[in-house]
């Protein structure tokens, strides 16, 4: 299984690139886990230093693109990783690429820490041909418990990071 990091986002809140910032501790995580790391850009962004695939062009703003192209190059099972993970580990990548549910963490799912089948490909097309391109109702998935998740793992591997503020906090927690 590959392992695809969704790095075609404009980083606003940060006010500078999460690829810059942080792709490299993800690579760093992801290569031992996945056959192959794959980098999803948006059309029209810069390539990144480890294999990329561009997402098609398209009007809309969401990662609902990026899951859908990295599904395409797929054409099976995915781990879709969005950039915004700074402090996810090995050990974590390793056990929810063997799970296969997404996690729940600080309350929220983490679709974009989460495998993903490329049997959702037909609804993300739908759904990007009607303009919806919110991924939580998009796919129906089971979940992996907080709880479960803090008992088996330190720190804040799952902690979403995007401000500098954000970043800051999560260093100081991880």
């Amino acid at each position: 299984m590959n392992a695809y990091v969704l790095v075609g986002g404009h980083s606003r809140r940060m006010g500078t690139s999460k690829s810059a910032l942080f792709l490299d501790r993800i690579v760093e995580a992801a290569r031992p886990v996945f056959d192959e790391v794959v980098a999803v850009q948006r059309f029209g962004g810069e390539a990144m230093p480890i294999a990329t695939i561009f997402e098609e062009p398209h009007d809309g703003d969401g990662v609902i693109f990026g899951v859908a192209r990295a599904l395409e190059h797929a054409r099976s099972r995915a781990f879709i990783l969005a950039v915004d993970y700074p402090l996810i580990t090995s050990d974590v990548l390793a056990f929810l690429r063997d799970d296969g549910r997404v996690p729940l963490w600080d309350g929220e799912p983490q679709l974009l820490c989460a495998v993903w089948d490329a049997a959702s490909l037909p609804r993300l097309r739908e759904r990007i041909a009607r303009r919806r391109y919110d991924l939580r109702s998009a796919v129906e998935r089971d979940m992996i418990g907080e709880a479960a998740l803090r008992a088996r793992f330190r720190g804040e591997p799952l902690r979403n990071v995007n401000t500098v503020e954000e970043w800051k906090a999560a260093q100081d927690d991880g």
